[in-house]
């Protein structure tokens, strides 16, 4: 009798939580190029204001159709909003690329992150406004179900731009990885929510140190999400009998 085992492991194991969120700052640190998707969307914001007031500016000088130019803006506005939350997604969906690629210790490189990227895009679109709808729904029936589900579907984007789900399957993994990681899940989404509630506070500066975060969050999420599904598999043992 020939016994042996099969070890299916890899050298790195399982990050506690301080290297995970001293590695997401070393990433930006060395990859500031990171910020860039992020400030597509505030470019948007300004360009899209810059013409909503243009367009207000010259209603009130032709002036007349009053109803239709307010109209007009009102669909003008929420066509905006649309457009700048899409972006946002897009953004996000970018930069768990760029991060995946750094924490891979490959070169982090714009347009390379943009054509791995792209075609996730459409799924990473639609799985995102899917679980804000579900996720609203459940604000409007309960405040506790919308709070469990904004947390259950946090890492939405890391499983379409990771590991390819779309839709409900995207939902389900995210759902699945929350549950088995609760603990880290935690801390990493309360972390990054005050982050994201204590920055805007800060005189002056709050909104700009806020878009400056965005990389860094996702990077924290990101790293959590890699770093359990590059955990080592549990040792095989296989038995030949001769």
């Amino acid at each position: 009798m020939q016994i042996y085992e099969e070890e299916q492991t890899k050298e790195r194991g399982k990050r506690s939580l301080g290297d995970i969120f001293s590695k997401a700052f070393e990433i930006y640190k060395a990859n500031p190029i990171m910020i860039v998707p992020s400030l597509l969307p505030i470019a948007a914001m300004i360009l899209g204001l810059a013409v909503l007031a243009g367009f207000m500016g010259f209603a009130a000088i032709i002036g007349g159709g009053g109803g239709i130019m307010a109209f007009s803006a009102i669909g003008g506005m929420l066509l905006f909003i649309i457009i700048l939350i899409v972006m946002f997604f897009i953004a996000e969906g970018v930069t768990i690329e760029m991060i995946r690629e750094a924490s891979s210790g490959r070169k982090v490189d714009l347009n390379s992150a943009w054509e791995i990227s792209k075609g996730k895009m459409e799924p990473l679109i639609l799985t995102s406004i899917l679980a804000g709808i579900i996720t609203a729904i459940g604000y409007i029936l309960l405040i506790i179900p919308g709070l469990i589900l904004s947390f259950a579907f946090y890492f939405v984007a890391q499983a379409v731009m990771i590991d390819g789900k779309s839709g409900m399957d995207a939902l389900k993994m995210s759902w699945g990885f929350f549950k088995e990681n609760l603990s880290d899940a935690l801390i990493i989404i309360i972390v990054s929510l005050a982050i994201t509630a204590i920055l805007p506070l800060i005189p002056f500066v709050g909104a700009l140190l806020t878009l400056l975060s965005l990389p860094y969050i996702y990077g924290l999420a990101t790293l959590l999400y890699l770093d359990q599904k590059d955990m080592p598999a549990k040792p095989e043992t296989k038995v030949d009998i001769l």
